[in-house]
């Protein structure tokens, strides 16, 4: 009998991947992907499952696939996508009933904010501990969290779900985020310089001692801080594990945020699995 894997899925607002992880967290194939976007429909989500189901099945060789695992953006309701402003057309999809009709086999679903909680928590910054907080910074801020080793979702499947925390008369991911950023880099140094500018940009200039750009890092330390004081305060996790595409510019914001965080006992690491945390999370719903 061939040797069990597990397939993971990481549905997102740009891109669909998909992989073969091994039951120790080990990527046992190269990550494929297809193009998402808000013209996703639920049978074009099908199709394209099979097609990158069907691409990978030829590099398993000795290995055959026990179950699939699959996180997607926004909140799983009864396995239903809901909340999704990046995949509208996904809306009140069962995503479970939709992959375990395409490719006959066991499936588990989750948001993917947990889903990459729970890779972390078990194969990569967090491993060893049994309390541990995801926390991803990019287009958005979302969170997953880790209750005695297994992922806790709360009553209504939304424990985590960080970005609509109340901060300065407006959310947490209004100021959290990519978005947040320019804000910030905006609010420094006059509208007319945040023109078609992102945060990789603003990066850029804080490390070449740009004022408004250096301000806008601050003040995203010191919304980080309130946010790890909150998960602090409510979960006392062991670790607080950060990623996400934000996180490669902890240059600039970690000194600050460690500053703020000495007097407490909770470690805060960041992210060891890169871009494969989605899908080796997903795969872990099975493992």
């Amino acid at each position: 009998m061939k040797n069990p894997c597990y397939l993971g899925v990481d549905l997102g607002g740009t891109q669909l991947r998909m992989a073969a992880v091994s039951a120790q967290g080990n990527l046992l194939s190269e990550v494929i992907s297809a193009p998402t976007g808000p013209q996703l429909t639920p049978d074009n989500l099908s199709a394209q499952i099979i097609g990158l189901y069907d691409r990978l099945l030829p590099e398993l060789g000795a290995y055959s696939i026990a179950a699939i695992g699959a996180g997607t953006a926004g909140v799983l309701v009864d396995n239903a996508i809901t909340q999704s402003d990046n995949l509208p057309l996904l809306n009140g999809c069962d995503l479970k009933t939709l992959i375990a009709s395409a490719l006959k086999l066991p499936v588990e679903v989750d948001n993917d904010a947990n889903c990459f909680a729970l890779a972390e928590a078990r194969f990569g910054a967090g491993r060893g501990a049994q309390h541990i907080v995801g926390v991803t910074l990019g287009t958005g801020v979302g969170s997953g969290v880790i209750i005695n080793g297994c992922v806790h979702r709360g009553a209504n499947g939304a424990a985590g779900e960080v970005f609509r925390i109340p901060l300065r008369d407006a959310h947490l991911e209004y100021f959290l985020s990519g978005a947040g950023v320019v804000r910030g880099y905006v609010a420094a140094k006059g509208a007319a310089h945040g023109s078609h500018i992102d945060a990789a940009r603003v990066a850029e200039l804080a490390r070449k001692s740009d004022p408004a750009a250096v301000a806008a890092w601050e003040s995203f330390a010191a919304d980080l801080h309130f946010l790890c004081e909150c998960i602090i305060a409510i979960v006392d996790p062991e670790v607080i594990v950060i990623g996400g595409s934000i996180a490669q510019a902890r240059d600039l914001f970690d000194d600050a945020l460690m500053e703020r965080l000495s007097e407490r006992p909770n470690r805060v690491a960041y992210a060891e699995l890169g871009t494969a945390a989605g899908v080796i999370g997903a795969a872990a719903l099975n493992i």
